[in-house]
């Protein structure tokens, strides 16, 4: 787990020193490693309705996530400017466990991709969107955050993706300055490809998620998956 953000590191691994294709996976959340549109959506509608402002449609929701949330409300709201963006964000956090997170659930086999590459020796990040209070609830709630080396979320950062000086500034600290081309960024948003390019990392655009598939196209991603074990044979492991 992440040292930076305050929660105990993981034991070394015995896999770690295994030669694989990739030394560091980092891997987005929302739309990578769980499906968790609806209740972001459910949760963004709650909390538009506690501060007396019209809900937004699942269907508005959906696009922007992936953006960081107070980004996403000012988007949904429309430019309305009497409308206090940080008030309903802080309303949506207080609402996310309650309301998103029995909502959320992992995609199929998105736990034993995570075992099997933390087996095979490789170092593991998640950078998200999200803030670390939810982040920290929903890796817990799903049992998966012992196979990360390290845990970023929106509120852990000085830049945010898709900027290099995210990678700078709190990965190499803690994960080492891996050789570039060692390095593996999986998401399904333009922001995550984004991020991959920003840095010199090899993309693997997730094509089940949340992002438009144009645009991440237009991007020309190292690689693409259609379900995420296919993370496993990017890697070089049997995706079994």
């Amino acid at each position: 787990m992440s040292r930076m953000s305050g929660w105990p590191a993981r034991a070394a691994h015995p896999g770690r020193d295994k030669v694989n294709s990739f030394e560091l996976v980092i891997f987005d959340f929302d739309g990578t490693l769980a499906d968790s549109a609806s209740g972001i959506a459910a949760c963004m509608r709650a909390a538009f309705e506690s501060c007396d402002l019209r809900p937004p449609s699942p269907e508005d929701v959906r696009p922007r996530i992936g953006l960081n949330l107070e980004e996403a409300i000012r988007q949904l709201i429309r430019d309305r400017r009497d409308v206090d963006v940080a008030a309903v964000a802080a309303r949506y956090r207080d609402l996310h466990e309650s309301v998103a997170a029995p909502a959320t659930t992992l995609f199929p086999g998105a736990e034993h991709v995570l075992s099997a590459l933390d087996a095979a020796g490789m170092r593991l990040a998640v950078v998200s969107q999200k803030a670390r209070r939810g982040l920290k609830q929903l890796l817990g709630q799903f049992a998966i955050d012992r196979y990360f080396d390290q845990v970023l979320g929106s509120d852990d950062v000085t830049a945010p993706k898709p900027q290099a000086a995210l990678y700078e500034r709190h990965i190499v600290p803690q994960c080492g300055d891996v050789p570039r081309d060692r390095v593996l960024v999986v998401g399904d948003t333009d922001i995550d490809l984004r991020f991959a390019a920003n840095v010199g990392a090899r993309s693997c655009w997730v094509s089940y998620g949340y992002g438009h598939a144009a645009s991440c196209r237009a991007l020309n991603p190292t690689y693409t998956i259609a379900d995420i074990t296919g993370v496993l044979s990017v890697c070089g492991l049997a995706s079994e």
